[in-house]
């Protein structure tokens, strides 16, 4: 993975860049995202941390993976989930402090398609000990 910085796009030790930012930023807590698109024969993954300070917005890293395509809407689902997950576990096991949260594009209405993961998406982020979030209406809210 090769995560960069939003803002110039330059390449980053990930590790090493938000040991800094957080000793830097000692109030700002860890997000972690991931989203996909198909396009014609590929996948692309973004996987993206947010370091978000209360009342400061959010300084962000991101990893753009190109794959082939997956056509399976839910294992495109829930890799999208791994791949969050597994960011997260790098993190733990370099030390740095607890993600905060990790973001899931699922939605929670039965209505939606993405709901059909929604179980076993919510079940690896817990499983794993971290503290899942869901999108609804275009915001991300707590899991209940």
């Amino acid at each position: 993975m090769q995560f960069k910085t939003l803002t110039n796009r330059k390449p980053i030790n990930l590790v090493e860049y938000i040991t800094q930012y957080l000793n830097e930023n000692p109030t700002a807590d860890i997000l972690i995202g991931c989203d996909s698109q198909n396009y014609t024969g590929t996948t692309v993954y973004a996987t993206v941390i947010a370091l978000y300070k209360p009342k400061g917005g959010a300084h962000v890293l991101f990893n753009k993976e190109v794959l082939p395509l997956e056509k399976v809407r839910q294992v495109r689902l829930m890799n999208e989930v791994w791949k969050s997950v597994e960011v997260a576990e790098l993190l733990k096991n370099a030390g740095l402090p607890q993600v905060k949260y990790i973001d899931i594009d699922v939605n929670p209405d039965k209505r939606c398609k993405s709901n059909e993961v929604l179980r076993s998406a919510v079940g690896l982020v817990e499983g794993m000990g971290y503290t899942v979030r869901y999108k609804s209406m275009g915001v991300y809210r707590d899991w209940e």
